[in-house]
């Protein structure tokens, strides 16, 4: 309603248990409280009710509770969570969540942000109480994209978390440089890199975890390095470069990689539920580092998928060895030359090989791997995965080419060089009655060296055969041995394994496991391929 009359300002003073009734807008000044109230006014000119109404100063009672917090459960109004709970001021209760906008960091993809970032990585993780757990506190980066010119560095017990890789970006481009790398925690403006790790009694970089941000790189380096870092976790991670479908090997390209030095060697590091794209190499490890797991993670578009121990020469300080790389259920595809590229380093100082236990467990590798970016019927195939090095294996991995193949050409190498391959069971009709010798459909390359064992099982009407098929083959003979037991007497099925030059053209001879079979009933071969590759 209108102002209809103006007189002039009244006010009182006194103590609180003095405080009358005040006019309408009459100010009474509380001087023991340091209150501040003000007339109400009557009914009859519109007052919702007569009395006082306390105006919110520092001194107020409502002020203060305003400034302070208690958990009151999910509807806001639970009685006996309230009497269980802890109140807390404001400041406090901010203080428990820690964004990197609070450092200075905009988000919006053109602001540059990388002194925000690693202020705020320098206050939260390096510049407090080192003895204090309390003071290593989760980082949120929300969602958005964060501009830097440079890498983001990440201390010991850093904490890093954002809304997922598709909403948190952090975007390098202008510094020629990996998106983040590790550091440590010595006290500065900033903890010391790859070089200088571990000098003067630093933390080195340990304890660190990281969810739901993409590490993009608008320029041909890395996405992140690891460097003399232990105890690193990952989940839900992107790693994106620019490498392009087709394009050739950039060796500076690298999703993700590791630097180390004899004295502190990278180890235990966890990649789950992340995905590595458009990098020349997804994965490149050259140093020195020890129990690496990548688990249900997506490699795509990329010249090699992982490349491990390329550079290493057995004798360089943090260039000696690799051990226990492990890929579990992860998937693969348009990638050019090999999903995996275990080196193999000739060096004596460590017994001739710098690269052992790396496995591949339960891969998918599609079809458009290791063909050069021409197709599943390239000939210029190269194995999916290449182990020059000892004590590889893969198990129970899937091979799209290898079925889709055509059958005029020899098989391509799924598994190459020093190593086991097991297969999936998969069952085979043998149709009865076969004199002359039938294929199985079971083919392999004919490599001079290698062994393929087939543990199978025969049913046959009411006989049941359980053996072990030996092949050992070159490009100029191929030899077999078949051992079983039968039950119910003889299955009357006979396996033998012959050369056959599919497409005629010299060295590239294919294994063909062929069968035939007594007037009975047809049979089921239920079989395992295993390869000593």
């Amino acid at each position: 309603m209108p102002i209809v009359q103006i007189s002039r300002i009244q006010h009182r003073r006194g103590k609180e248990t003095d405080l009358p009734q005040l006019a309408a807008g009459e100010l009474g000044w509380v001087v023991d409280s340091q209150k501040l109230y003000i007339g109400n006014g009557a009914l009859s000119d519109g007052a919702p009710n007569l009395g006082n109404t306390e105006v919110v100063t520092t001194g107020s009672s409502a002020f203060g509770a305003a400034l302070k917090y208690l958990y009151q459960g999910y509807l806001g109004d639970s009685s006996n969570i309230k009497n269980f709970a802890t109140q807390k001021t404001l400041q406090t209760k901010l203080d428990e969540y820690i964004s990197v906008k609070d450092f200075g960091a905009v988000g919006d993809g053109s602001t540059a942000d990388i002194t925000a970032i690693n202020n705020a990585m320098r206050y939260v993780y390096r510049n407090t109480d080192k003895t204090d757990a309390r003071s290593k506190r989760i980082v949120f980066f929300p969602a958005g994209t964060y501009r830097i010119a440079g890498s983001m560095r990440i201390p010991p017990y850093a904490h890093l978390r954002g809304e997922g890789p598709g909403k948190t970006i952090i975007y390098q481009v202008g510094g020629a440089s990996p998106v983040a790398v590790t550091e440590d925690n010595k006290d500065g403006a900033s903890g010391q890199v790859f070089g200088s790790i571990g000098n003067g009694g630093a933390t080195t970089p340990t304890q660190i975890q990281i969810e739901g941000i993409c590490f993009a790189n608008g320029e041909a380096y890395s996405g992140l390095s690891i460097d003399n870092a232990t105890h690193v976790y990952l989940r839900s991670c992107k790693f994106q470069g620019t490498y392009a479908s087709g394009g050739v090997d950039v060796s500076n390209s690298k999703g993700v990689t590791v630097r180390s030095t004899n004295a502190l060697p990278c180890s235990n590091i966890v990649f789950d539920e992340c995905q590595f794209t458009k990098f020349a190499r997804l994965v490149d490890f050259s140093y020195d580092v020890t129990s690496v797991r990548f688990n249900n993670c997506d490699f795509a578009t990329a010249y090699y998928g992982a490349m491990l121990g390329e550079t290493m020469d057995g004798s360089t300080a943090g260039k000696t060895k690799l051990r226990g790389i492990h890929f579990y259920g992860n998937s693969w595809s348009n990638i050019g030359q090999q999903a995996i590229h275990v080196k193999k380093v000739t060096d004596s100082a460590i017994d001739g090989s710098g690269s052992r236990f790396i496995t591949s467990h339960g891969n998918w590798y599609a079809k458009d791997i290791a063909n050069n970016f021409e197709g599943v019927d390239s000939i210029r195939e190269v194995p999916v995965l290449q182990f020059d090095a000892d004590e590889c294996g893969s198990t129970l991995d899937f091979f799209e080419r290898t079925d889709l193949r055509v059958t005029t050409l020899n098989p391509a190498s799924e598994v190459q060089g020093v190593g086991r391959q097991t297969k999936l069971v998969k069952q085979i009709t043998l149709t009865n009655n076969k004199s002359t010798a039938t294929t199985t459909t079971l083919e392999f390359p004919a490599l001079t060296g290698k062994s393929i064992v087939l543990n199978y099982k025969i049913a046959r009407g009411s006989k049941f055969r359980v053996g072990q098929f030996i092949v050992n083959g070159s490009t100029s003979n191929v030899s077999y041995d078949d051992t079983f037991n039968e039950s119910n007497g003889d299955a009357g099925v006979t396996l033998s394994a012959v050369l056959d030059n599919k497409d005629s053209t010299a060295g590239n001879e294919t294994v063909i496991v062929k069968y035939t079979t007594t007037n009975l009933v047809d049979a089921t071969m239920d079989v395992e391929v295993l390869q000593l590759v």
